[in-house]
């Protein structure tokens, strides 16, 4: 019985991350050890569960009726295992996160060694990056996205909104003066970050209203990095992501612009993870960690 329910397990986790090697890694086991398991199980059962290529899964008939009892039966038997943990135990084990690198590098860091302190025996293994990817097929337990839709095949919990504000350098104002209206910066130079900029146009919003100017400047790109630098620099006018620019802005070190508006879009700033009725409790720690650090209004919004 024992044997069966570890192919169980093994099983309905490689359903759900879509390959072997994805449940493998979750599980801390190899791959050939996790398709082992599998077959014993589907010899237990002297049926096929699984359609395998080398290009990808799928389930057979057998296989689609036999997962929806099977994975709420290994639901219930990690619930059981949870609950009994959180009795004994305080948090703990590895926490795999993927995270927008600017935002991981300004805040997420920098708020670990207080996450750390309260939960000593939680460690976190953190990959950079903002595209989209399948958490549970790249094994991944949560992710931290900025200027993001949510899924519907995920849960999202939002950590603040993602606002952006028109700024300079003190350098560049004073040598190209203020802009007071948004035609005014068809007059200026501008830093364009391209996904924001389309046919290089930026659109902002005030009372309701939008409204849309033809920018241009020296310097276009894909990096927003690169347009913080460049702004910096005194290359241009830009737009930024505040919680990329909030302590520059604080110090003077850039110059707000065009207050009264609002760059659009506006977006979100998100963890998102798989619904999982049994969440672990290291991966709860973490997530609730989060929300409280950044919500209700993060420190970049205010101060400037």
């Amino acid at each position: 019985m024992k044997e069966r329910l570890n192919g169980m397990r093994v099983f309905a986790q490689v359903v759900e991350a879509k390959s072997f090697s994805a449940a493998a890694e979750k599980l801390g086991m190899s791959k050939s050890l996790a398709s082992r398991h599998v077959s014993a199980l589907e010899r237990s059962l002297t049926v096929k569960l699984l359609n395998r290529s080398t290009r990808k899964l799928s389930l057979t008939g057998a296989g689609a009726v036999f997962y929806e009892h099977c994975a709420r039966i290994v639901q219930e038997a990690e619930l059981a295992a949870e609950r009994l943990s959180r009795t004994q135990s305080e948090p703990a084990g590895l926490v795999r996160v993927t995270a927008a690198q600017a935002f991981a590098v300004r805040h997420v860091l920098p708020a670990l060694p207080e996450f750390t302190r309260r939960y000593p025996k939680i460690q976190i293994r953190l990959s950079c990056g903002n595209r989209a990817l399948d958490l549970g097929e790249e094994g991944f337990d949560l992710g931290i996205r900025v200027s993001f839709d949510p899924a519907l095949d995920v849960v999202a919990r939002k950590l603040a909104a993602n606002r952006s504000v028109v700024c300079a350098s003190p350098d560049y104002v004073k040598r190209r003066g203020t802009p007071r209206r948004v035609e005014d910066l068809a007059r200026h130079d501008c830093v364009l970050f391209r996904p924001l900029a389309p046919n290089g146009r930026w659109t902002l919003r005030r009372d309701g209203r939008k409204h849309a100017v033809q920018v241009a400047g020296v310097l276009e790109t894909d990096e927003m990095e690169a347009v913080r630098a460049a702004v910096a620099a005194g290359l241009g006018v830009g737009i930024l992501p505040l919680y990329m620019v909030g302590d520059a802005l604080r110090e003077g070190r850039l110059v707000p612009l065009l207050r009264p508006y609002r760059v659009m879009p506006e977006s979100g700033i998100y963890v998102v993870y798989l619904p999982n009725a049994t969440l672990p409790s290291r991966v709860r720690a973490l997530i609730d960690f989060l929300v409280e650090r950044f919500a209700p209004v993060p420190a970049w919004e205010t101060g400037w």
